[in-house]
C-alpha cells in the first residue's frame, strides 16, 4: 500500500468568480507557501501527466517550516480533482469559497468583455445561452458534494464572498487558525481594520485630544475603505464583482436563473447547515417571501 504524501497540507479549490480576494489575504501569511502561479494538477492531465514528484517539485522555493498549499480557482468545478487529491492527500484541508450564484454568472459576463472574448452588444442572456459552462460553473452545491464525499465537514473550511467582504479579518483569521498558521497576523490591505490598543486611563488624553482622534481614525479607515473599493491593488476580478452587483437582470433572465439555481442553492445549504437561499435572495419556493 502505497505511503499517504503529506508534504502538501491545504488547498484552495476556486471557485475563480469568488476566492481571489481571499487567496490575496492567504498569501500574504509569513508562514504559508504556495507556487506563484496557478499549477491546478489536478485538474488538467498533461499536467498532471507530468508526475507527482514534478509537482511537488515546484515548492522549491519554500523553506523548511512552511505550510506548502496550492491554490487554484478550478479544482471545484473539476469533476475528477476531488477524487485526485483525497487519493493523494487524504489528510490535507481543503478551503472554498463560493459565491451568489447569480453574481458569478455576471462576473463571468463581464470578464468575458474585458478580455473583448464577446462583443459589447451581446447580452448577458445571449451569453450565457452561447456558453452553458458558465451556468454549470456556479453549482457550488453538486461541486462541494463531491468533496463532502471524501472529507469530513472539519477538513473542509467553505466561505462566502460576501463574508469576505463584509468581514474580511474575521474570515482571514478563522481560516489562518484553521491551517494551523498564527492567527495574529494581519495581512497589510487589512491593517486600517485592527482597533487600536485601549489607552491606561490615567495617561488618557483630554476629552478634545480623544475626540480628533477618533475623528482622525474614522477619516482613515474610510479613505482605506474608498480606496480599496476604487482601487482593488491586488484583485482585479474584484473590480468585476462590483460592476456586476450593479447589472441589473431581466424579470425573465432573472426568474430563470433563481429557478435554475434553487436545487443547488438547496443542496449547498444542507452542506454548509446555513440557509443561503434566503441569504442570496433566492429562497425554496415553500418559504414566502415578505
Amino acid at each position: 500500500m502505497r505511503a499517504q504524501r503529506k508534504f502538501v497540507s491545504f488547498f484552495g479549490l476556486g471557485s475563480i468568480f469568488a476566492a481571489p480576494l481571499f487567496y490575496s489575504y492567504l498569501k500574504s501569511h509569513p508562514q504559508i507557501c504556495v507556487p506563484e502561479n496557478e499549477i491546478d494538477f489536478f485538474s488538467q492531465a498533461k499536467i498532471f501527466a507530468r508526475g507527482i514528484d514534478w509537482y511537488e517539485g515546484q515548492f522549491g522555493k519554500c523553506e523548511t517550516g512552511f505550510m506548502y498549499g496550492e491554490l487554484s480557482g478550478y479544482y471545484l468545478q473539476n469533476a475528477q480533482a476531488a477524487s485526485l487529491i483525497a487519493r493523494t492527500y487524504p489528510n490535507a484541508k481543503l478551503l472554498a469559497v463560493v459565491e451568489n450564484p447569480l453574481v458569478s454568472v455576471k462576473v463571468a459576463y463581464i470578464e468575458a468583455r474585458r478580455a473583448s472574448l464577446i462583443s459589447p452588444k451581446v447580452s448577458l442572456a445571449l451569453f450565457l445561452k452561447q456558453h452553458p459552462e458558465v451556468l454549470l460553473s456556479a453549482r457550488y452545491g453538486q461541486q462541494l458534494n463531491q468533496y463532502f464525499g471524501y472529507y469530513s465537514p472539519t477538513d473542509l473550511l467553505v466561505v462566502t464572498a460576501g463574508d469576505v467582504r463584509e468581514d474580511p479579518l474575521a474570515i482571514i483569521k478563522t481560516a489562518y487558525a484553521y491551517l494551523g498558521a498564527t492567527d495574529d497576523f494581519i495581512p497589510p490591505e487589512l491593517q486600517h481594520l485592527v482597533p487600536k490598543e485601549e489607552v491606561d486611563p490615567k495617561k488618557s488624553p483630554g476629552l478634545i485630544k480623544r475626540g480628533v482622534r477618533s475623528i482622525k481614525q474614522k477619516i482613515s479607515n474610510l479613505y482605506h475603505t474608498v480606496l480599496n473599493y476604487l482601487h482593488p491593488k491586488k484583485v482585479p476580478i474584484e473590480t468585476a464583482t462590483l460592476a456586476a452587483e450593479s447589472l441589473t437582470l431581466s424579470p425573465e433572465l432573472k426568474t430563470y436563473l433563481q429557478d435554475y439555481y434553487r436545487p443547488d442553492i438547496a443542496l449547498l445549504s444542507r452542506l454548509l447547515h446555513r440557509d443561503l437561499g434566503i441569504e442570496w435572495g433566492i429562497p425554496s419556493k415553500d418559504k414566502k417571501t415578505l
